[in-house]
């Protein structure tokens, strides 16, 4: 059986609103980190791209449509592809630990309001 995520591991037991805040803090920054990074690299993978045509159509006097079949296995376009589904898939994953930190922590609360709840009603 694999390791616990670390997300869940440092996760908040019990309803503290200081180390939710925290928590959930750090699981948001992170997901706006890697969701930064991500857009970087999907703008840099057009750039490459038109600058590699541009590239293959003034060095090789090719055609447009056959300067693109060449830049799409030119292997500065193919390392910055590589760069992009790398960081598209941290950024899913940060959505992920983001979109269940708040859920977990969510729980917490409605379980601490069920307990004072509860805790009110027996002793009456």
């Amino acid at each position: 059986m694999s390791d616990l995520a670390k997300y869940i591991e440092v996760r908040p037991k019990s309803f503290d609103p200081h180390k939710i805040l925290a928590y959930l803090d750090a699981l948001d920054k992170r997901l706006i980190q890697a969701e930064i990074n991500y857009d970087e690299v999907k703008e840099q993978v057009q750039e490459v791209f038109d600058f590699v045509v541009n590239e293959k159509i003034t060095n090789s006097s090719l055609s447009v449509a056959n300067a693109k079949i060449q830049a799409t296995n030119d292997k500065r376009y193919k390392k910055v592809k590589k760069e992009l589904s790398d960081k598209k898939k941290i950024y899913l994953f940060s959505k992920v630990e983001s979109k269940n930190g708040h859920s977990y922590c969510d729980h917490l609360k409605q379980q601490s309001i069920n307990e004072l709840a509860t805790e009110k009603l027996t002793r009456n």
